[in-house]
């Protein structure tokens, strides 16, 4: 049976950390594009920029969809604490721009369909 399917930026070194280009679907090399364990996607009807979010715990990143249809984003090395700020902030917008920079990139299309966990929940006190 062959290992988990974990794509590469070229040209780098094992174990060596690259920035990640948001423009374009290049993966972290610790990110393993098959196994996830999201958390539920939790939708922010209040927010003008950002539709919903889910944490995925296997690879500690926060997934994102905007309001108004653009590539969804996946945030890279990001703590279980740093998803719950985000969940709590009023302005997920604000919080995006000053707090939730690089490593990032946009969303493949199966990472934004990939089931979320049922036995996940939503972290307590999530402002919509």
């Amino acid at each position: 049976m062959a290992g988990p399917k974990v794509a590469h930026v070229p040209g780098s070194q094992a174990g060596a950390r690259k920035a990640i280009h948001a423009g374009a679907y290049v993966h972290d090399e610790a990110f393993n594009e098959e196994a996830h364990d999201l958390g539920p996607w939790i939708e922010t009807p209040k927010s003008t920029r950002v539709s919903a979010f889910r944490y995925d715990y296997h690879n500690n990143a926060i997934q994102v969809t905007w309001r108004d249809g653009g590539p969804s984003y996946i945030y890279l090395e990001r703590s279980y604490e740093n998803f719950r700020g985000f969940a709590r902030v009023a302005s997920k917008g604000r919080y995006i721009n000053t707090s939730l920079g690089p490593p990032y990139r946009r969303m493949t299309p199966e990472e934004e369909e990939a089931p979320s966990n049922s036995q996940r929940r939503a972290p307590a006190r999530v402002r919509t």
